[in-house]
């Protein structure tokens, strides 16, 4: 009698990191473990470490994977739209989810340890302020929202006092204002 052995696809990073994912809903992103992962996914340890190799080559997965999300949000804001980048950052923003923030977490705590992992979010953003500042015709005035808006995505991710629902709408129609008024 021949085992059935189950198929693996030649490359699971994406069931991996939706495992890792998971995992940072339901639990938190400190419970990311490479024993987790395979239990979440339903893969072997092995196949898991075949994937991604250590925790940080996993975490730094899933920073790419944020990334290539970030990008498509950035893409589906209207050809058009002027500041189109501004814009795309702040309805990354407004769109994160609680797993998003958990995984940021994670990549922050991994990255205390291994500065270099940021490097690829590093690049990214140096890339989107130079689109930001060529798109503005202020673009001092187009920095200062992009700092804002850094500054509401740290104060969500650290999960700091920002003032009340109202107060908190408010300060984002203030800021696609602001966006609008650059035009």
């Amino acid at each position: 009698m021949t085992a059935q052995v189950e198929k693996q696809p030649k490359n699971a990073s994406p069931k991996i990191l939706g495992a890792a994912r998971a995992i940072a809903l339901r639990e938190g992103a400190g419970k990311i473990t490479i024993d987790a992962v395979a239990r979440e996914s339903g893969l072997s340890k092995g196949g898991v470490l075949y994937n991604f190799p250590t925790k940080k080559a996993l975490l730094a997965g899933l920073l790419d994977e944020m990334l290539a999300e970030h990008r498509e949000r950035l893409a589906s804001v209207p050809e058009g739209h002027s500041s189109r980048t501004l814009r795309g950052h702040l309805e990354t923003v407004l769109q994160a989810r609680s797993t998003d923030d958990d995984l940021s977490m994670a990549i922050l705590a991994v990255s205390a340890s291994d500065p270099n992992l940021l490097d690829p979010l590093r690049r990214e953003l140096s890339r989107d302020v130079e689109r930001i500042r060529s798109d503005a015709q202020d673009d001092t005035a187009a920095m200062v929202l992009f700092l804002a808006i850094q500054g509401l995505r740290f104060q969500r991710l650290l999960r700091l006092a920002d003032g009340d629902a109202d107060q908190q709408d408010a300060a984002i129609d203030r800021l696609w204002d602001m966006i609008n008024e650059l035009e």
